[in-house]
């Protein structure tokens, strides 16, 4: 059967204004960051430099910010777990925000039917 026009519309507008699930956004943020920075670190380690060069110099500027970071494998595991932490955080405000934005622009639609659905006649 095919939806009809009305189905459809209800449909797009339930898609529109969903909530997002805060945990299941955390932890895929989680996830996502703690992979990115892992996988760079570990490759930076694994190529290497030329001896007498550091390695991936601009990347251990993330040890000012993640203690016990540095360019190894060591340190990529302790990136990754600090990274997740972040990731995690930004995922939960992101949802949050989200949410919170919605519950609003709900409201506001709600408040203004109520209103339209009232006659000053």
């Amino acid at each position: 059967m095919y939806p009809t026009s009305e189905q459809r519309r209800r449909t797009i507008l339930a898609w529109a204004f969903a909530r997002v699930d805060v945990i299941a956004l955390s932890v895929a943020s989680a996830a996502a960051f703690a992979l990115v920075l892992f996988a760079v670190t570990a490759g930076i380690a694994w190529k290497g430099a030329p001896p007498g060069v550091p390695v991936g110099p601009h990347l251990a500027h993330l040890a000012s910010y993640f203690p016990g970071y540095s360019v190894s494998v060591r340190g990529a595991l302790i990136g990754a777990l600090s990274a997740g932490v972040l990731g995690a955080l930004c995922g939960i405000v992101l949802a949050a925000f989200w949410n919170l934005a919605h519950a609003l622009l709900l409201g506001v639609i709600r408040v203004r039917a109520n209103l339209a659905a009232y006659s000053i006649d």
